[in-house]
């Protein structure tokens, strides 16, 4: 080969064909002298001869559809039409499904002038991989008539603009017309073109929409800007706009994506204009990362009225397409030419989406449209547990990580750290317990919290061996390194594909993987629930973004479980405080403290006072809103460290204005100043949206108010107390020798307030401010007979 090399250098063809065809006599399947004797024969102007010398490497291997394309285009280029076809034909029955195939034979038919067959190949190997641009442009060169996919959607805004809005005094802005046309094709990748023609009314609706953003992968998509133009109010059309590009990754976050924003700016934009704006994005990868799966999630609803909304999805016949069918959102159906299925769901005249505060996430109060490929959850779990199962596999060093921390659990227990040998299903709740939390406290305090969302590892965990190496993961890494940790000691857990409950609950159709953004785990054997993002937080504080958040319970071996994560109760979230006060003559006080966090609110804690040097200004100002001016003279927590234990603390505080002066005494109320409940939970007078209170949680409280010597307190107020179902409430007062003692509790039962359930509730909040709003006084003795 090496002197054949060097003859073929030195333009001895005939010595280096001679070389070459001894090495091919002792060696038949050498395809690099086969290669190189091709490249002499040619270069001799032996056609023939290369022709031959391919054909005999397909007689060795007739599937080797790589060669066949070789000698379809070495036919076709030396003048030999007719045997050209026969190879490409060959090919194709081997790989119809080859684009490339398709491509290479367009392109000769091209060059031989047949403008109709060559069209007919490059598209459809454009069909086979739409993300060809190169192949794209051919197309649309050889179709130049060819009528775009959204064409026949398109909105007129012109005519639009012309019209009359229809708006409210009270509309900032109205949205005349929003048009979103999806081109799906057989591989689930897609081209989507979208256009928006908006009303502008006030100068903060022109704020508002004055910059629209597009994101997209530029490794694996392709924006075009299609339209960008103002409509004055004399009659104008400004086309022109700023257009600027930045970094999709959000690093204060730490997460960091491959995809970027592209923002249009419309800076003339005033008040009566209508601005129209339309992009296309086009995917242009070279494969789909989730097979051939598609699927979207569009809000009809939104905070500005709308006066037509309209989605097409433009799929291939056959294709089946499920769907949520929203109320007021009309589907049609019907065949296309070219085997193409027009789906469309269309809506006239849809009211603007006032938020309110406390709402539930967007999901739950706007209407949705929800398409997907799959027609089930299992479909769902069989394609991720398929994508993810060879990344979990623990190694040997994360299995001697593993069983070090569960025997290290173990052993701090008083547990024999050999029962692990036998596995941890095999032992009682209490063990698996004590070793769960073990690992996954390694995973919340030693793995940090950084997301690399580059291409597949969106949505695919890094395998665990390499988050265990490096120390970071982003939600799936940590799950999954849990649960490689949690299978090394013999236990069986399941990843959770989650929906954060602020985004708002879906219903279980259609099946898909577009609603999710997180992923924890779940281990049934104890019923638990682990996020291993929530730093500071223990195996039974589940964050309150994952209680009651729309999940898929991923299975390897059985059908998968939608559901939705369980709600805490008020009892395992508590906080427990005791107050005892001495007042002084001046209205000061001195308070001896003591607080129990347990649950929702122990993270909060062990984050905000975890350095010991900030922990007494931490502390003032958490009280600095309900004792204006206090004085933290001593502050003992309880070891933040351990995320199993509840967070205790005792405090001593000096209060420099606790009571106000009354006459010759002082007015006071225990429980200080700052926002009351109804301002903090029930500040609108009436609602239309749901309230969300958050985690159910119980608030217990004993202040003990010892009088300066020589003074009594007189007036305490009589009990007070409310009961419904989504919060309670009691507060009692009572003489004790020379103090008077205030305490009762606060529960709130329930995670969300429905509309019809809000007057009473913001009554009863309003009760709750009355009743920790009754003063009580205190007065020297000889003040008091006088009286």
């Amino acid at each position: 080969a090496a002197a054949a090399s060097a003859a073929r250098r030195l333009g001895r063809l005939d010595r280096a064909a001679g070389l070459l065809r001894t090495a091919l006599a002792l060696k038949l399947d050498d395809d690099a002298a086969r290669a190189a004797l091709t490249q002499v024969l040619l270069a001799r102007g032996d056609v023939d001869g290369a022709v031959t010398l391919q054909e005999e490497a397909l007689r060795l291997d007739p599937s080797d559809v790589p060669r066949r394309l070789g000698l379809a285009d070495l036919l076709a280029a030396n003048g030999r039409p007719d045997e050209a076809e026969a190879a490409w034909a060959a090919a194709l029955a081997l790989c119809p499904e080859e684009p490339e195939a398709w491509e290479r034979r367009g392109r000769a038919r091209l060059r031989a002038g047949r403008r109709a067959e060559a069209l007919a190949d490059l598209s459809r190997a454009l069909e086979l991989r739409p993300q060809d641009p190169a192949v794209k442009e051919l197309v649309r060169s050889l179709e130049p008539a060819r009528e775009k996919y959204e064409t026949p959607y398109l909105l007129d805004a012109a005519a639009l603009a012309a019209a009359p809005d229809g708006a409210a005094p009270d509309d900032d802005t109205v949205v005349l017309g929003e048009l979103e046309v999806v081109r799906l094709h057989a591989s689930g990748l897609a081209s989507r073109y979208q256009q928006q023609v908006i009303k502008v009314r006030t100068q903060r609706g022109a704020d508002e929409v004055r910059q629209q953003v597009i994101s997209f992968d530029p490794g694996r998509q392709e924006v075009k800007i299609e339209r960008g133009r103002i409509f004055k109010a004399d009659g104008t059309v400004v086309e022109a706009w700023e257009e600027g590009e930045r970094s999709g990754s959000e690093p204060w976050y730490q997460l960091y994506y491959d995809t970027r924003v592209k923002t249009l700016g419309f800076p003339t934009l005033a008040p009566g204009d209508v601005l129209e704006v339309a992009w296309r994005l086009d995917d242009t990868a070279a494969e789909n990362l989730l097979s051939d799966y598609f699927g979207d999630l569009t809000f009809v609803d939104g905070t500005a009225p709308k006066r037509r909304f309209d989605y097409v999805l433009l799929s291939p016949a056959g294709r089946q397409i499920h769907a949520s069918a929203p109320a007021g959102v009309v589907r049609t159906e019907r065949a296309l030419p070219a085997g193409v299925t027009e789906h469309r769901w269309a809506a006239r005249d849809v009211a603007r989406l006032d938020a309110e505060p406390r709402m539930p996430g967007w999901a739950e109060v706007a209407r949705v449209l929800h398409v997907s490929t799959y027609a089930s959850w299992d479909e769902v779990n069989r394609f991720y547990w398929g994508l993810v199962r060879d990344q979990l596999r623990p190694t040997p060093e994360l299995v001697a990580t593993a069983r070090r921390l569960g025997a290290e659990a173990l052993a701090a227990k008083g547990r024999d750290p050999r029962l692990l040998d036998r596995g941890l299903a095999a032992l009682d709740a209490e063990a698996q317990r004590a070793v769960v939390a073990a690992l996954y406290g390694f995973v919340v305090t030693q793995i940090r919290y950084v997301g690399l969302e580059f291409g597949i590892h969106g949505f695919k965990p890094y395998r665990v061996d390499q988050v265990l190496a490096r120390r970071f993961g982003d939600c799936k890494d940590k799950a999954s390194l849990a649960h490689a940790l949690l299978e090394a000691v013999g236990l069986d857990s399941r990843l959770v594909l989650l929906r954060m409950r602020r985004l708002g609950r879906l219903p279980a159709e259609p099946a898909s993987l577009a609603i999710f953004n997180h992923a924890i785990l779940y281990v049934p054997s104890l019923d638990l629930w682990l996020d291993g993002t929530a730093s500071y937080t223990g195996t039974r504080e589940l964050p309150g973004e994952d209680r009651g958040a729309t999940a898929l319970v991923v299975t390897p071996d059985g059908p998968p479980r939608f559901t939705t994560t369980p709600e805490a109760g008020p009892g395992q979230n508590r906080l427990e405080s005791r107050f005892a006060i001495a007042l002084s003559a001046d209205g000061s006080a001195s308070v001896l403290g003591h607080s129990l966090v347990a649950g929702a609110g122990a993270p909060a804690y062990r984050r905000s006072y975890q350095v010991e040097q900030e922990r007494r200004p931490a502390l003032e100002q958490a009280f600095a809103r309900t004792f204006p001016g206090l004085q933290v003279r001593q502050a003992t927590f309880s070891d933040l460290s351990r995320l199993e234990e509840d967070v205790t603390l005792d405090f001593t505080l000096a209060v420099p204005r606790w009571a106000e002066p009354d006459g010759p005494g002082l007015r006071f109320t225990p429980f200080g100043g700052g926002a009351g409940y109804t301002e903090s939970w029930a500040s609108l007078a009436s609602r239309r949206l749901p309230l969300v209170l958050g985690e159910p949680t119980t608030s217990r409280f004993t202040y003990r108010i010892t009088a300066p010597p020589g003074w009594e307190v007189r007036g305490l107020p009589g009990p007070a107390a409310g009961d419904l179902p989504q919060a309670a409430f009691e507060v009692r007062w009572r003489a004790d020798g020379d103090a008077v003692v205030a305490e009762g509790f606060v529960t709130f039962k329930q995670s969300e307030v429905s509309p019809a359930d809000y007057p009473a509730f913001r009554e009863l909040m309003t009760r709750i401010d009355r009743a920790f709003g009754r003063r009580v006084t205190a007065a020297p003795r000889a003040a008091t007979e006088a009286r």
